[in-house]
């Protein structure tokens, strides 16, 4: 009797304790459990712990104002934390480049804005989830006016002009003071005043470039004529490349590649992909630390061309159109992703929700709000 007795007290205990528990609030329970890692988060969707994203501004993918950002990447994140039960807490950048490092540093947890996939960030234990966007790199230069006065004027103005005329004036005279040093102690045509004797040299080399001779104004020596040789040889370069010179200036903005600006100045973004593309051309790289620097420099005239991002460009030419035009096709084929540390099981989870976005319609519907057509997409 006595064993049955305990028998019944013990179940009864062990019976209260278990309801004890049962009525503890589950708000409590999550409040005491580790959320210290992004697995967590998704699995406890109630916790109040936020979740540090970093940004940048990449326009339309980011605008960043006083108050909360704003665009298509903010609105795309936004959706997939109310998706996941994820709350936010924004931390801006000023560049790409500071934004993975301190995602790598462990300041924040994720990052996305317009940020390119590629296999550099991937080996510096970055991970990116299924691209959200497709992307690539573009050219933009200053809009042509349509005025013929205003075109030729300033055709006449710019250096691209006067650059091979001062070349082919140059070597000119170079060749024509040559000459005369040759022949003028004994050559009526070049003899003389210094400065008569120069000139004529110079007329020589001038119209040798041109027409190969001019009668009677020749060299009789064996050096003098060796010089003429030489320099009817060059001529065919030098005329050629002058007449290039010009053609790109002629060429429309949809012809116009990043080989034809060979020698000219581009300005790229630090740290951006655009950087290290354009460093591989045959033009002179000119760095900007912020994006509006750049543009501002190519307004100026400064630089005669911009590499960086095709949707970011686009939208800055298709709002301002009398300054800024897009020039040729696209120079590259990029995709743009959310950024986690390496290894962070977050990224399959945030891949998984992009998709089913996708599958949705819900990627289209953004691209249109925010680009006009959801075929804009590269």
């Amino acid at each position: 009797m006595k064993r049955f007795s305990s028998f019944i007290s013990g179940f009864s205990l062990i019976v209260c304790m278990a309801a004890a528990g049962a009525a503890e609030p589950a708000d409590t329970r999550l409040a005491q459990a580790d959320v210290t890692d992004l697995e967590t988060l998704v699995d406890t969707p109630t916790t109040q712990k936020a979740l540090k994203v970093g940004t940048k501004e990449i326009v339309p993918f980011v605008f960043l104002n006083e108050e909360v950002p704003y665009g298509f990447s903010v609105e795309l994140w936004n959706r997939i934390a109310d998706d996941l039960g994820l709350q936010t807490e924004w931390v801006r950048y000023d560049s790409v480049g500071d934004m993975l490092e301190g995602l790598s540093d462990g300041q924040i947890d994720t990052a996305i804005a317009g940020i390119s996939i590629t296999a550099k960030r991937e080996s510096q234990q970055i991970d990116f989830t299924y691209p959200f966007y497709r992307s690539g790199l573009q050219l933009m230069v200053r809009a042509k006016s349509t005025n013929p006065i205003a075109l030729m004027v300033s055709g006449l103005l710019s250096w691209r002009f006067w650059q091979p005329m001062l070349l082919v004036l140059a070597t000119s005279a170079g060749v024509g003071i040559l000459v005369w040093m040759v022949e003028h102690e004994h050559n009526d045509k070049f003899s003389g005043s210094p400065i008569e004797g120069i000139g004529q040299g110079i007329w020589f080399s001038i119209v040798t470039l041109g027409t190969f001779g001019y009668g009677d104004v020749t060299p009789d020596k064996l050096p003098g004529r060796i010089i003429a040789v030489v320099w009817m040889g060059a001529s065919f370069f030098i005329v050629a490349d002058f007449i290039a010179s010009l053609t790109v200036g002629q060429l429309s903005t949809s012809q116009l590649s990043i080989e034809d600006l060979r020698g000219e100045k581009v300005a790229v973004v630090d740290g951006t992909t655009g950087e290290r593309y354009t460093r591989s051309q045959p033009v002179e790289v000119i760095e900007f630390k912020l994006f509006d620097s750049a543009l501002a420099a190519l307004e100026s005239g400064s630089v005669e061309a911009i590499v960086h991002d095709y949707p970011t460009l686009k939208y800055i030419a298709s709002r301002d159109p009398d300054t800024f035009e897009l020039a040729g096709a696209p120079l590259t084929q990029e995709d743009y992703g959310v950024a986690f540390r390496e290894g962070a099981e977050m990224a399959e989870i945030v891949s998984q929700e992009i998709l089913e976005l996708q599958e949705q319609g819900y990627l289209r519907s953004l691209r249109e709000k925010w680009f006009g057509s959801s075929r804009d997409e590269r």
